[in-house]
């Protein structure tokens, strides 16, 4: 009759991923809990049984799943409590290994907080840095604007007074030079081939005219 109910509830069942309880055996919980998985596009439901004490710790047989036979079924959450001595074995194994690991990282805890108060004077010291930085960067900037917006600098007078001096210094010279070098060397063998080509002529009439 037991199997009989258990197959029934893996047959009908539906948590929606919650556990459900269904009973209690020797003072544990007895939960059954649907499990939805996809298949080939369709979904599929599966539902699985676990032995639950005061704890959290969730015991099961099979994975879970229950056994289509009544008396097999009937035997599930018993064998299920039959895990229970390897799993504590597994978990106070575990335990161990973290106390070994307690003293490491209790010592890597407390370095880090021993460094804090150095790393807050360093972000001090950044955040000092900074300030000095754009303090000492203002009055290039407001000199620079100065000059850009100097009304007497930007006047065409001053403009002037500048191409001026500069005139005087030899500094616009060459620049004002209508025929730079190679050019009027250019103009003087033009100006030569010219007058050459006109002598030439006139030597010529002469000739003809004796």
């Amino acid at each position: 009759e037991v199997g009989l109910k258990l197959n029934e509830i893996a047959e009908k069942a539906r948590t929606y991923g919650a556990y459900e309880q269904i009973g209690t055996l020797y003072g544990f919980n007895l939960f059954v809990k649907s499990e939805t998985s996809n298949k080939d596009g369709f979904d599929v439901i599966q539902n699985r049984f676990f032995v639950k004490g005061d704890g959290e710790i969730l015991y099961n047989y099979n994975h879970g799943v229950m056994a289509t036979d009544p008396k097999t079924a009937a035997q599930n959450f018993l064998n299920a409590l039959g895990t229970m001595p390897r799993l504590l074995d597994k978990y106070n194994a575990d335990n161990e290994k973290l106390q070994k690991d307690i003293p490491v990282l209790k010592e890597v805890v407390e370095s880090i907080w021993r460094k804090e108060p150095e790393l807050k004077a360093l972000k001090d010291d950044l955040l000092r840095l900074e300030r000095e930085i754009q303090l000492s960067l203002k009055p290039i900037e407001e000199s620079e604007g100065a000059q850009e917006n100097d009304p007497e600098k930007n006047s065409m007078e001053y403009q002037n007074n500048q191409f001026q001096n500069e005139m005087n210094n030899g500094r616009v010279y060459k620049s004002l030079d209508p025929y730079p070098k190679a050019e009027a060397n250019s103009v003087m063998d033009d100006k030569y081939a010219v007058a050459l080509a006109e002598s030439l002529v006139k030597v010529e009439k002469r000739g003809v005219k004796m």
